[in-house]
C-alpha cells in the first residue's frame, strides 16, 4: 500500500477553465451531517467558488447509514444532500475539486457554529462543534453512463490521480438502470439516489449520441 500522502492546501477554488479538452460532466457534491444548517451554508459556499447549482441540482434529504467510525467523528443522525452544478466539469479536473473539499472541510470545522448564527455569538465566547467532523463533502462526477468519486485512500480499485488524490467508477449504467460495483458505497448502490441522479445522466447520454460521429455506409467508403 502507497504511503499516505497530505493533498496540498490550494487557497483558491478550481476552475472549470483550467482544463481542456477532457470530456465534460456534471460535477456534484454529496455532503452529509447532523447539523442540517450546516448544509445550506455548504450550499451557498458552492455557489460562491463555483457558480449557480443546476434548477433541478438540489436533492432532499437523505438518512445517512450510521456506521460506527462515523458516528465517532460525526455523531449520529446524519443526513445527507447532493447539490450539482448547472456548468458543466471536465473530469480532470476532480481531483482539485476533491482537495477544494477538503479545504472547506476543515475550515467549516474551525469555524464553529457561531458562524451560522453570527448574531447569536455577538459578546459570548466561540462555541465548538460537539463532533470532531461537521460535516463531510464528497464531490463526484456524473456523465452518461458513469459515477465518479474522489478519495484521500488507497484501494487496488481506484487510479491515483496526483498530490494525494484517487478516483474510483462508484456506479456504472448499463443502458436501462444503474448497477453497483462490488466497492459502490451502500448509499449509493440504493435506489433514491439512481432517481435523482437519472435526469441528468439522460439529459448528457443524449448529447453523447448527438455529438458521435456516425460510422460510414458499408456502400459508401471513407475519403482517403
Amino acid at each position: 500500500m502507497p504511503p499516505p500522502h497530505r493533498p496540498s492546501a490550494d487557497a483558491s477554488p478550481p476552475s472549470s477553465e483550467e482544463k481542456s479538452g477532457a470530456p465534460l460532466a456534471y460535477l456534484f457534491f454529496g455532503a452529509f451531517s447532523g447539523f442540517p444548517p450546516t448544509l445550506e451554508r455548504l450550499r451557498k459556499r458552492i455557489e460562491a467558488d463555483f457558480g449557480r447549482i443546476h434548477e433541478r441540482g438540489v436533492s432532499p434529504p437523505y438518512p445517512f447509514p450510521e456506521t460506527a467510525a462515523y458516528a465517532r467523528s460525526m455523531g449520529r443522525c446524519l443526513e445527507r444532500r447532493f447539490f450539482v452544478l448547472e456548468k458543466l466539469w471536465p473530469q480532470d479536473g476532480l481531483a482539485a475539486v476533491k482537495r477544494w473539499a477538503i479545504r472547506v472541510e476543515a475550515e467549516m470545522a474551525a469555524s464553529g457554529p457561531d458562524d451560522e448564527h453570527p448574531e447569536a455569538a455577538a459578546g459570548a465566547e466561540p462555541r465548538q462543534w460537539p463532533v470532531a467532523r461537521p460535516v463531510n463533502i464528497d464531490p463526484g462526477l456524473l456523465d452518461g453512463s458513469r459515477i465518479l468519486l474522489a478519495s484521500t485512500r488507497f484501494r487496488p480499485h481506484r487510479i491515483y490521480r496526483g498530490d494525494g488524490i484517487w478516483e474510483e467508477v462508484t456506479l456504472r449504467h448499463d443502458g436501462a438502470e444503474w448497477k453497483a460495483l462490488p466497492w459502490t458505497y451502500p448509499d449509493f448502490a440504493a435506489p433514491t439516489y439512481h432517481a435523482f441522479f437519472e435526469p441528468f445522466r439522460r439529459l448528457l447520454s443524449e448529447e453523447e449520441k448527438s455529438a458521435r460521429p456516425r460510422s460510414p455506409r458499408p456502400d459508401s467508403p471513407p475519403h482517403a
